[in-house]
């Protein structure tokens, strides 16, 4: 079987079922499930996100499965830097163009073809391992009314969650869903500092802050920036002006069990330490601006004057909350704006440039909220977003209310592009959009 072509197949259906039948039919191929497995394992990592200059065809190296086999060297770092350019170029250039084509899908982390892991794992069960990550629950007043005070009021800003993990004396940054994200070593010095030999995973949110005006840069420019290291296409000027801001701390053999009984409030008392004792020069990973807050009239007034500034929020955490890989109920988002996550299912063109985006046919997770998105984008946008780029991307999207349409289906009043989210795989549930 052509992989390539299969994978082109299911690229050009929108319907999930589709892609299903398609996969189950192909369930006994071990070429194909490997090949799945390495592109969206987030545990499996080829640090090498951009694909170097090749010629197909160039010599052999055995075939598809040699090749995947000769990723290994990659993943394992046995060859690393320049070394291990020339080894993907060697494996690219050993293949039919497209056997090649399928080594960059895997490269890039990416199969291109709206397959994500729950798929995967539908086909495969336990195939994927998911990447463990701890959400916030948005504002319910019930889940309040079992917050613990004090508590803690954590500033919320417009950056690009991640971790940073630390393990044998190197540091790896991922994004929300697994990916790695390339910082060209910018911030390393202080994470190892801080891990002083052990092995942990900081929780956080990167943001970019420009040094001659002092002052973080807004969401588009920021994000912008840092989609650029999430795509492996960052210079190294703008990893530069690249900072953290960490919230949590969790030792790493905990994290990849996807649990940690230690209560949030020895967890960040833990990391205030770890940065106190951290000395170097021009010091770029900050403490999560936080308050301890003895009532809810206390958390929604700093609340309110964050919003005045100009900030998207904060975090109510309870300090005996666990860490744990699901949406905390001891962890609350207060935003002054609606914003939900949603999965792109297809496109509709311009009304008067036909060749240009118009809108983005747009669904939650669950398929239950549907909505067609027009509003939002720039003149820039609608002429380089193209549907085969964009399908199957998570898109952030501001809105009024959710309502029910003509149809009597959920939907979303208002609604207007922000921006595609490369740090995540999967949409919101519909149960938690408000």
């Amino acid at each position: 079987m052509n992989i390539d072509n299969f994978f082109n197949r299911l690229a050009a259906n929108n319907s999930r079922n589709f892609k299903i039948e398609e996969l189950n039919a192909q369930s006994h191929n071990g070429t194909l499930r490997e090949v799945i497995r390495l592109a969206l394992d987030p545990f499996t990592q080829f640090y090498q996100r951009k694909i170097p200059v090749y010629e197909p065809n160039q010599h052999s190296v055995g075939g598809l499965q040699t090749a995947i086999d000769m990723l290994f060297d990659l993943s394992s770092r046995t060859v690393t830097g320049n070394a291990a350019i020339s080894h993907l170029t060697t494996i690219l250039s050993g293949l039919e163009e497209d056997d090649a084509k399928v080594i960059e899908r895997i490269i890039k982390k990416d199969l291109l073809c709206g397959v994500d892991v729950s798929t995967a794992n539908k086909i495969w069960p336990g195939l994927i391992v998911e990447y463990p990550c701890m959400l916030c629950s948005p504002f319910e007043q019930k889940l309040i009314d079992k917050i613990k005070f004090p508590a803690y009021a954590q500033m919320k800003m417009d950056g690009m969650r991640f971790n940073a993990i630390v393990r044998d004396g190197k540091v790896e940054y991922r994004s929300r869903n697994g990916k790695e994200i390339n910082l060209l070593g910018n911030l390393d010095d202080q994470f190892l500092a801080m891990a002083d030999g052990g092995e942990y995973v900081f929780d956080g949110e990167l943001l970019v802050l420009f040094p001659d005006e002092m002052q973080f840069a807004d969401r588009q420019t920021g994000n912008g920036i840092l989609n650029k290291a999430n795509k492996g296409t960052i210079s190294v000027e703008e990893a530069s002006l690249i900072n953290a801001s960490v919230w949590d701390v969790i030792p790493y053999v905990l994290f990849c069990e996807s649990y940690c009984a230690t209560p949030y409030s020895k967890r960040f008392s833990q990391l205030r330490t770890m940065l106190e004792n951290v000395k170097v020069k021009g010091k770029r990973v900050w403490n999560v601006t936080s308050t301890t807050v003895d009532t809810i009239d206390q958390a929604q007034e700093i609340f309110q004057e964050y919003l005045a500034l100009g900030h998207e929020g904060i975090i109510l955490k309870d300090g005996s909350g666990v860490w744990e890989d699901k949406r905390a109920k001891h962890q609350i988002k207060f935003k002054g704006e609606l914003e939900c996550d949603l999965k792109i299912v297809g496109t509709e063109p311009h009304k008067k440039k036909p060749e240009w985006l118009g809108a983005i046919v747009c669904e939650s997770a669950d398929g239950i909220i549907k909505v067609n998105v027009g509003s939002g984008f720039n003149d820039e946008h609608r002429k380089t977003l193209k549907e085969k780029d964009i399908l199957g991307k998570i898109v952030a999207i501001k809105y009024n209310a959710k309502i029910k349409n003509k149809s009597g289906e959920q939907s979303l009043f208002l609604p207007v592009f922000v921006e595609i989210r490369e740090d995540k795989d999967i949409a919101d549930n519909s149960k938690v959009i408000q």
